[in-house]
């Protein structure tokens, strides 16, 4: 009985998973359309609900893709949307999220075998930067 529940377990957290990455890339894209310039609008995507961009005249979803809602019923230009190596740099994020999550497990258990007051409070201080940046990539990616 208990494999059953382990692996509905592992089936949840592959599906949370899958939604972050999702909202993650979404994200991703979006900031890089506002570095190229682009506007996001007050609408949103009929489909998805995320935000309507416009850049050059255009409106569409970067979150729909090949079946962008457009707003003025023009077809979006896909090199706006499409990104070379998104699934590397999500490998990427991932790689940061991990290593910082190790890295507080690491600090945690030196405080826990740490006598020196003061040692143990740059630890404590160091675990408290690392989760605010953890925080702030949580933020970012919703």
């Amino acid at each position: 009985m208990a494999e059953i529940d382990k692996e509905a377990e592992k089936e949840k957290l592959r599906l949370q998973f899958e939604r972050e990455a999702k909202s993650r890339e979404s994200a991703r894209v979006m900031s890089s359309l506002l570095l190229q310039g682009a506007t996001m609008t007050r609408k949103h995507c009929e489909m998805c609900g995320d935000p309507i961009f416009r850049q050059e005249g255009k409106e569409f979803c970067p979150s729909c893709k090949g079946e962008e809602q457009v707003t003025n019923g023009e077809n979006v230009d896909k090199q706006n949307v499409q990104q070379i190596g998104q699934e590397e740099k999500g490998e990427h994020i991932a790689g940061a999220r991990s290593a910082i999550i190790d890295k507080i497990e690491d600090l945690t258990k030196k405080v826990e075998q740490e006598e020196d007051i003061q040692k143990m409070k740059e630890y404590l201080s160091a675990i408290k930067e690392a989760t605010e940046v953890l925080r702030i990539m949580d933020e970012i990616s919703e």
